[in-house]
């Protein structure tokens, strides 16, 4: 276990040093097989910081009846379909973009830095619905803490496209976008 978060430590700094262009934030990252899928760690490391989120929203929807309705409350299966499609659709997503793009050797790289970051991405998302549940943050905070939170969502994914990808920015923006659109996809279908 402690080997698990020291590892958890230096690929969480090495996406923030990816997020400021930071020279050899490469270094942080081990896109070997074996890394990558260390990378899926996250799935573990990151439920107490998914719970946190769950709670938070569950907590805002019963506070906020007439605003959300009854019925917009997440449960434990919403919740567990959440989280396979949070860790499990990327990587199928990834592979078709980079098949597309005929960089499929890249795919590793691409699948563990986008793994660190969602890690990441979940536990800022958790500090928001924290400040809900503590009441430091009414509905309308916390709408524009997401509002705020979706615009840095993109950047991020952006960013880990061009850095692990290695393509040029607006190549590197198209890319992001292909596994965000079928995400967008997925749950409209679900809705």
């Amino acid at each position: 276990m402690r080997s698990m978060l020291a590892e958890t430590n230096l690929r969480v700094r090495g996406v923030f040093a990816m997020l400021a262009f930071r020279p050899g934030w490469r270094g942080h990252f081990d896109i070997t097989p074996l890394g990558v899928g260390r990378s899926f760690n996250g799935v573990i490391l990151a439920l107490p910081a998914f719970y946190l989120m769950v709670a938070g929203i569950n907590a805002l929807v019963s506070a906020n009846p007439a605003l959300y309705g009854p019925d917009a409350g997440t449960g434990f299966g919403e919740a567990a379909l959440a989280w396979l499609r949070i860790w499990g659709l990327f990587p199928l997503t990834a592979f078709l973009t980079v098949a597309i793009l005929g960089i499929r050797e890249r795919l590793g790289a691409w699948v563990a830095v986008h793994n660190w970051a969602v890690f990441v991405l979940l536990h800022i998302q958790a500090l928001i619905w924290v400040l809900h549940l503590a009441g430091l943050a009414n509905a309308a905070a916390v709408q524009g803490l997401l509002g705020i939170y979706g615009l840095a969502r993109y950047y991020v994914h952006w960013r880990v496209a061009h850095g692990a990808l290695g393509l040029p920015p607006v190549m590197a923006g198209a890319a992001a976008a292909i596994p965000l659109v079928i995400e967008a996809m997925v749950l409209a279908m679900l809705a």
